[in-house]
């Protein structure tokens, strides 16, 4: 955005016109007349002589700023004379820090901007509109628009470079390789990471066949060994079969997963998002998640899907949006298909594309990439409380997670704390190209604390229950997850705010839990719920 904004500085320079400034300082009455010459040269477009003229005055008044500001002038008028602008402005402010005429505070901030010093052009932008603000109307409507947009741009840089947030990521190994990684997503348990690396497909094993060829993004699973990611492998069927896919995502008990691939449809390369679930000899067939989810003429990817299963967020271009690529969402139905798609509306999306959608375990905060909120430039990530009505815009990350490059996808852990993505460091531990990266999140950007808890439910017989398990945490709605046929379940409990978890099942009694918010204690369930008779 900082280039942006130079080219745009650029041009309203190049075309604005200014009116003459009362003389603040003294002379005589010949020099007088000749700076009133020269000032007349300048406003008729003779910026050579008035120049000149100017000069000369400046050799017998080394202490007037007026002359200053109207060499400054004429620098902007003779071919964008950086080198006089930089040179005159500042010397009419060294003269004279309260200058009365405010065009000389709006290129001293044009100048501060540039050296990217923003908290110094903040204050002299804000000056400049106490001054043109006070003489009633400004000289210029076009640079009072610019300067508007100026002191919009160095408020936000000036903020985010006071407020530069810790952050030292390290290469993760096991994930990370001499090629380049990318889409990074962590099990909520913790036990495995899905991610996409560029993996040559060619037969031929030469040197130069391998640098020189276009790598596809193949999917890997890497296990964690205790604290440890072991080396990631390649993804058997029925991943890998050829199509372009995309990064994964997975419910809180791994036994759904979402990802996007691209099919020809229709004589077209499109992107929709399909979905697999285990059985005994691993993924079974994938399936397209449906007409709710994958519209027909539009392209659906990036999906994040909630802890329980039970919300499907993905970006896609299709109609109905507010430009671009938007973030939507699909509620899951009683039978287990999805509902309508939602757009996320303006509080997230923007005329420009939102991408890459992650919707944390506690169910409320979500992660993006957008190009259209303000940032420094490319896609940047930012995060929002969707339960917040006070927050009514996502909030960037700043810096320095956040680069005039494109910030795209993060991947958050349960507990906050940590986040991964893929990128490029300069560290020591390096493996090459684009690494899986982690780092600790800021507080101020951190998610609600959750921790995964497993257990059993039976019936009063002891059979396995088909259990339904409500965990109410104070969202606006409570997480609803299923026991698997053996009755085994997987949920996320809050570990700063109070828990009610209300157990379910056909002909038995609703068992209900109440876990108060202890600071410093995990909330805990008893590992086998055996529920009673009517």
């Amino acid at each position: 955005m900082r280039r942006v904004l130079l080219l745009l500085l650029f041009f309203c320079l190049m075309a604005t016109a200014w009116g003459q400034s009362p003389f603040t300082y003294k002379m005589t009455q010949p020099d007088m007349e000749k700076m009133e010459r020269a000032v007349q040269d300048y406003t008729k477009g003779r910026y050579r002589p008035s120049t000149e003229a100017l000069r000369a005055l400046s050799k017998r008044y080394p202490d007037n700023p007026d002359v200053y500001f109207y060499l400054g002038l004429n620098a902007v008028k003779r071919n964008f004379n950086v080198a006089g602008i930089r040179r005159y402005f500042p010397q009419v402010l060294k003269l004279n820090p309260n200058y009365p005429n405010a065009v000389a505070h709006y290129y001293m901030g044009l100048i501060h901007y540039t050296d990217e010093e923003y908290g110094l052009a903040e204050e002299d932008f804000k000056r400049y509109f106490e001054l043109a603000n006070n003489a009633g109307t400004p000289e210029s409507d076009a640079i009072y628009m610019e300067a508007s947009n100026y002191l919009y741009w160095t408020t936000f840089l000036a903020e985010a470079y006071r407020n530069r947030a810790p952050f030292d990521p390290h290469v993760v190994p096991g994930l990370s390789s001499a090629e380049d990684e990318a889409m990074p997503f962590i099990t909520h348990d913790g036990a495995h990471c899905y991610l996409l690396r560029a993996t040559s497909t060619s037969s031929r094993a030469s040197f130069y066949t391998r640098e020189l060829e276009q790598k596809p993004l193949l999917l890997y699973q890497s296990d964690r060994r205790d604290t440890l990611f072991g080396p990631a492998r390649l993804l058997k069927a029925p991943f890998n079969q050829g199509d372009p896919e995309g990064g994964v995502t997975l419910t809180a008990d791994n036994r759904e997963l979402y990802y996007p691939v691209i099919r020809r449809f229709r004589g077209y390369n499109n992107s929709d998002i399909y979905f697999t679930r285990p059985d005994s000899n691993g993924w079974q067939p994938v399936a397209n998640a449906g007409d709710n989810v994958n519209a027909p003429d539009s392209w659906e990817s990036q999906p994040s899907i909630s802890a329980d299963g039970q919300w499907l967020y993905f970006a896609s271009n299709r109609k109905g949006g507010l430009g671009g690529t938007d973030i939507w969402r699909c509620h899951r139905k009683a039978d287990g298909s999805w509902g309508k798609a939602q757009n996320l509306g303006s509080a997230v999306n923007t005329p420009g594309n939102e991408r890459c959608p992650f919707i944390h375990a506690d169910g409320h905060t979500l992660y993006f990439s957008s190009n259209g909120w303000q940032g420094f430039g490319g896609y940047d990530l930012y995060f929002i409380d969707l339960d917040n009505p006070d927050q009514p815009k996502p909030i960037n990350l700043g810096l320095p997670l956040n680069t005039e490059e494109d910030d795209i996808a993060l991947s958050v852990i349960p507990a906050g704390t940590h986040a991964y993505y893929a990128g490029r460091t300069a560290g020591p531990d390096r493996m090459g190209g684009q690494d899986v990266l982690m780092f600790e999140l800021y507080p101020a950007a951190r998610p609600e604390g959750m921790t995964l808890l497993r257990g059993t439910v039976l019936t009063p017989d002891g059979k396995p229950a088909n259990a339904t398990i409500t965990v109410d945490h104070g969202t606006s709605t409570p997480s609803r997850y299923h026991a698997d046929p053996q009755g085994r379940y997987t949920l996320l409990l809050s570990t700063s705010k109070a828990n009610t978890v209300t157990v379910a099942a056909p002909g038995c009694r609703t068992a209900t839990f109440t876990l108060p918010a202890r600071a410093g204690a995990t909330p805990a369930l008893p590992s086998t719920i055996t529920l009673q008779r009517p």
